[in-house]
């Protein structure tokens, strides 16, 4: 897999906070990235920075080879990127239809053509055909709202998606039908960056990581050459065993001691 997104040497200050400095991120082109890291790593910061809504004060990015630099959102949209948040951006009184389609270039009298029919189609690439078009997105669980924001991505010709603990209110069920959706999207070459704090999904889901530690890269790879136990060393700083040692204990006297006690009709 060729890289498809690199960002090198990304640094942003907010007065005295150095929230990046000198991070590195190298994407593979189809490939569901893992970003990784604790809170406060600086892992929102840096897809500030990607989907147009910060600057960086320093570095330099590239898109699929090409110079990238989007100055706001709407220019990183134009670019094939887009963000899906934890807090869904639906108009929940509006249509799976009307949903999807916002945001996307009208072309003709401010209808998309083929509207009902892209909108069907993008659905059917996440294998959701069950989801009615035409249904108000309040009465879809909030998996299936999930689903509804990818569908809009996919109609803005995203080619980078990036999903910010995409199952955090998602049940087991749920969370294994946005996986379907993850592994179709990868069939169809779209690049995925997944945020998530769950190693078990991580482990599943994702092909490569980086993790972040206090704003800087600590690490990269591929999923299937690294283990759980060292994702998480890398994320805090220190071993697992360093991090709750064994120590030894002595019983002591009671601290409390209740005989005979009765307070009828509950003792």
């Amino acid at each position: 897999m060729s890289a498809f997104l690199s960002m090198e040497g990304i640094s942003k200050r907010f007065g005295a906070v150095v929230a990046l400095q000198n991070v590195a991120l190298q994407v593979s082109r189809g490939a569901v990235h893992a970003l990784i890291g604790e809170n406060g790593a600086g892992k929102s910061t840096l897809m500030k920075i990607l989907s147009g809504s910060l600057m960086p004060d320093t570095g330099r990015m590239s898109l699929n080879q090409q110079s990238y630099a989007p100055r706001q959102p709407k220019d990183a949209r134009i670019a094939g990127v887009s963000m899906i948040y934890q807090e869904l951006t639906l108009a929940p009184h509006l249509t799976v239809e009307e949903n999807v389609t916002l945001g996307v270039e009208r072309q003709k009298n401010g209808i998309l053509i083929h509207q009902d029919e892209q909108v069907r189609d993008a659905l059917a690439i996440l294998g959701h055909e069950d989801i009615d078009p035409k249904m108000p997105v309040k009465a879809l669980g909030i998996g299936k709202q999930q689903i509804v924001e990818i569908a809009r991505s996919l109609l803005l010709r995203s080619q980078l998606i990036v999903m910010d603990e995409p199952t955090s209110s998602l049940s087991a069920e749920d969370t294994q039908n946005l996986f379907s959706a993850i592994k179709r999207l990868r069939n169809q070459g779209v690049t995925i960056i997944y945020i998530s704090h769950f190693l078990e999904e991580i482990e599943e889901i994702a092909d490569e990581y980086t993790v972040l530690r206090d704003g800087a890269t600590i690490c990269s790879g591929l999923i299937p050459e690294t283990t759980q136990s060292a994702i998480v060393t890398s994320m805090v700083g220190r071993s697992l065993e360093e991090m709750f040692p064994r120590t030894m204990h002595s019983i002591g006297e009671p601290l409390l001691q209740v005989d005979q006690l009765s307070s009828p009709p509950r003792l």
